[in-house]
């Protein structure tokens, strides 16, 4: 059975409009919480949420669906997404869910769970959580606080802080540290600029003025030109970006120069290698990680393992292989070592690690990895059948793929959304690029393309 509701990132839509409705989310919470019950009866969810609007009136529809299933549910207000797994795991509840939409604008919300591991659920766990799903219940009558309140509680800040504290040390490690941190008004609008600070960073602040409708609004991971401008007004700063729910970041050298996650992946990666802390000297990521990043980690002695795209793929094949470092070209990276989820300012602290101990900026460190030319093409189609199966289009990848040899790749598949099938090339010279773009589009027109 294919999933309805949950997407590659939990449950997200349009607030008003199912599922984002108290109705549809209530009777979410229910599902989730006998889910849940199946392996612990009673067992406690803790629940956090971003700074959108909407949040209060649906977390409060999602926790009396949970207890309607018997669980505890314990509300700890607005937190990042990966410092909520921490969470799960330091207090032994039995589950997590958060709401919120991530990257997208206020107008928007979602529901994201994970497991007593931390990790976020299985896809047959969220089809068997859909399967117990009934919309015909009544909703009972919600309690739903006042005025907002964009706080979290303080034992659940303390329990976040210290688990980073467990993996960089007591001290202020970070001093000499110079940042501007654009935290979008979103969840870790509180928690990221403080604990930087304690740990001994000058940080300035923008965009962390929550009103409930201001979430990504121009600023943050998605519009961090503001913030590239800042650091660049200032010598030898650094810049940081999250998104709605902080589980990723985008990182600012001091030339003002974004610096992508293949290249954060790598600084730590071989950080880590150095010391003999990389598991199975492995680094895992998705199809769409750069070339050049596998290029730098053979040359040291290590290797990549590339999975299908979205987190979850990577988290999984990095739970299976035990491996410890892995993530996306976009900035959502893993560290098992410290977390099961991705969590931006756990991926800011670890490439901080590496700067403050090779005592070298980013903008220098990121030039050990030669960065592959790419490009990614959009075709609007009329079906999508498996490319494979048609003898033009096959015939023409394999045998761009065997001119490439080991200086490029093609990957080519359909939008899991849209209609479009999206061919992406790397090679290690543009007119390469263009000149297989010139020969597959031709043809993925004539058998695929829109009439």
């Amino acid at each position: 059975m294919e999933r309805r509701w949950f997407g590659t990132d939990g449950v997200r839509g349009r607030v008003g409009t199912e599922p984002m409705t108290v109705d549809f989310v209530w009777a979410l919470g229910r599902a989730a919480g006998n889910f849940f019950a199946k392996k612990s009866p009673q067992g406690r969810v803790m629940v956090a949420r971003d700074t959108r609007e909407s949040g209060p009136q649906l977390e409060a529809a999602l926790c009396a669906g949970l207890r309607e299933a018997g669980m505890e549910v314990e509300s700890v207000g607005v937190l990042p997404s990966g410092a909520l797994a921490m969470l799960v795991q330091e207090t032994g509840a039995c589950a997590g869910a958060i709401l919120s939409a991530s990257h997208n604008p206020a107008s928007d919300n979602g529901v994201k769970f994970c497991g007593s591991d931390g990790a976020k659920l299985s896809e047959q766990s969220e089809r068997e959580m859909e399967r117990g799903l009934d919309l015909t219940q009544a909703t009972p009558a919600l309690k739903i606080a006042g005025a907002p309140d964009f706080t979290c509680t303080a034992e659940a800040f303390d329990l976040y802080q210290g688990r980073l504290r467990k993996a960089f040390g007591s001290g202020p490690f970070l001093k000499g540290i110079r940042m501007v941190v654009d935290v979008g008004h979103g969840a870790a609008w509180y928690t990221t600029p403080k604990i930087l600070r304690e740990m001994g960073a000058e940080v300035e602040v923008m965009s962390a003025q929550p009103d409930g409708k201001n979430i990504n609004e121009q600023c943050g991971s998605e519009h961090p030109e503001k913030l590239i401008e800042a650091v660049k007004r200032r010598k030898g700063w650094l810049g940081l970006a999250h998104d709605g729910d902080a589980d990723r970041i985008v990182f600012i050298d001091e030339e003002g120069e974004r610096v992508d996650g293949d290249e954060l992946i790598g600084m730590v990666a071989l950080d880590a290698m150095e010391r003999g802390k990389l598991s199975g000297k492995t680094v895992v990521v998705t199809q769409m990680s750069n070339l050049g990043l596998d290029e730098m980690i053979m040359t040291h002695g290590g290797k990549v393992v590339r999975t299908a795209i979205g987190d979850r793929a990577v988290a999984e094949a990095m739970r299976q292989g035990g491996y410890g470092v892995g993530g996306e070209q976009s900035g959502h990276l893993l560290f098992h070592d410290v977390s099961p989820a991705g969590d931006g300012l756990l991926s800011a602290l670890k490439v901080l690690d590496r700067v403050q101990r090779k005592g070298a900026r980013v903008a220098d460190l990121r030039k050990g990895m030669r960065r592959y030319p790419q490009k990614l093409t959009n075709l609007k189609v009329r079906h999508k059948p498996a490319w494979e199966s048609i003898p033009a289009v096959s015939g023409a990848v394999r045998g761009v793929e065997k001119e490439l040899g080991k200086k490029g790749r093609i990957l080519l598949r359909y939008s899991g959304t849209e209609n479009l099938m999206r061919l992406l090339v790397e090679a290690d010279k543009m007119d390469t690029i263009d000149c297989v773009v010139g020969k597959l589009m031709p043809i993925l027109q004539e058998h695929l393309g829109e009439k």
